[in-house]
């Protein structure tokens, strides 16, 4: 697939990598011009090098899901709501898919340069975010705006905290990969050190300011295994100090309860509320099992079982907080089987790398599903990295 000259097609992904740097954690609108930008020359490169493509099977996972989305869109097609959305629900996956051969097409012009820019941009985003996010939690006071306002205490940079905390997590976990392999003349070549590492450590720090307990748990859950591979005895040591933490959890959430900080006492009123969404999801999986309600249609229908299934909290509605029961109210029971197929999969493919690379992928892979249990992560900008990430892994394996 190589090629000796930069076209157009180069700098339509170039311009939609941009897009993606500039809006993960700034602007969910921004971030929509990664798929407009990538997806022409994308058809194109998939059209002209069809016949060199070797699908992984991952990606054959992914490709049965929006399909599997399809059938169950137009099985449930007049109880839809909002069906235009629903049926661009499954865009993410086939995206995922599709975005494999221009990153690969990028990758092989050896535009370091261009991966560098990226980079920075990326890093600049995440400094100013947080600055953004902490001066409206903390002081009341919108940077942005340069007024005084009555903001949620919790930060959310330029976006929902939820958000911000998970994608802050996540990419924090990437990142601590990239540090960890700074030796490495090609990491070298595309970190700006200045940018790079206060970046880093705002992004560790943003799950404090964002008070986001999922994002810590993805951390947690990932970071042993991270580590494992370059300091097994400090990864075993997270695994005790991990343990000890969540024997402080236990005490002061079930046993105590004399303190109401977040991190330390997690039964409380809002982890009652994603209790019923479990509940609800799953007599929603019970009652359609095979096609579930379409996608992205749980939410709208949360009120009306909880009320026919008698559950608590029937006022609030939302999503199903679990990646695994969100997939399966929306797709049934195949559509959530398909998803973690999809994560086996690609782990399988990484760890079969048996590099610093593939083992840094794995790491994010279990962050992601971590955090994915007790939250729905399959937002706008934490799809957008998921599916970057995984498009960016299989260009690299190839």
């Amino acid at each position: 697939m190589h090629t000796n000259s930069i076209d157009r097609k180069y700098y339509f992904i170039y311009t939609a990598l941009i897009f993606l740097a500039l809006g993960l954690l700034v602007s969910p609108t921004v971030v929509a011009g990664y798929h407009i930008f990538i997806a022409v020359p994308a058809l194109m490169i998939f059209w002209k090098y069809k016949n060199e493509v070797k699908v992984p099977k991952s990606s054959y996972a992914l490709i049965a899901i929006a399909i599997w989305g399809l059938f169950s869109a137009f099985y449930n097609i007049d109880n839809l709501i909002k069906p235009s959305k629903s049926f661009q629900e499954v865009k993410y996956y086939l995206f995922g898919v599709l975005c494999i051969y221009p990153l690969k097409y990028f990758i092989e012009q050896g535009a370091k340069r261009h991966l560098k820019v990226i980079l920075n941009i990326l890093c600049v985003t995440i400094i100013i975010a947080f600055i953004v996010g902490v001066s409206k939690a903390w002081f009341q006071f919108n940077i942005v705006k340069m007024s005084f306002g009555d903001y949620h205490d919790r930060s959310g940079g330029f976006v929902n905290y939820m958000r911000y905390g998970y994608g802050s997590a996540l990419l924090f976990i990437l990142g601590l990969s990239i540090f960890l392999n700074r030796a490495n003349e090609k990491v070298k070549e595309i970190i700006t050190p200045k940018l790079f590492y206060p970046a880093l450590v705002l992004c560790f720090c943003a799950i404090g300011t964002s008070q986001c307990r999922g994002g810590l748990l993805a951390v947690l859950v990932s970071l042993p295994f991270l580590l494992w591979r370059y300091k097994p005895k400090l990864s075993i040591t997270l695994v005790v100090l991990g343990s000890i933490f969540a024997s402080i959890i236990i005490y002061f959430s079930f046993i105590s309860q004399s303190t109401k900080y977040r991190f330390i006492n997690i039964n409380q009123g809002s982890n009652a509320v994603r209790t019923s969404q479990w509940q609800t999801a799953l007599a929603v999986m019970s009652e359609k099992p095979v096609f579930g309600l379409g996608p992205d249609q749980f939410s709208y229908n949360v009120k009306e079982y909880k009320t026919k299934y008698k559950i608590k909290y029937d006022y609030y509605s939302g999503h199903a907080h679990n990646i695994l029961l969100e997939h399966g109210a929306n797709y049934g029971f195949t559509g959530m089987v398909l998803l973690i197929l999809f994560f086996a999969l690609w782990f399988i493919e990484m760890m079969s790398l048996k590099s610093a690379f593939g083992w840094a992928i794995g790491s994010y892979i279990i962050a992601f599903f971590a955090g994915g249990q007790v939250e729905l992560l399959f937002d706008v900008i934490n799809s957008h990295i998921l599916f970057f990430v995984y498009s960016f892994s299989q260009a690299m394996r190839k």
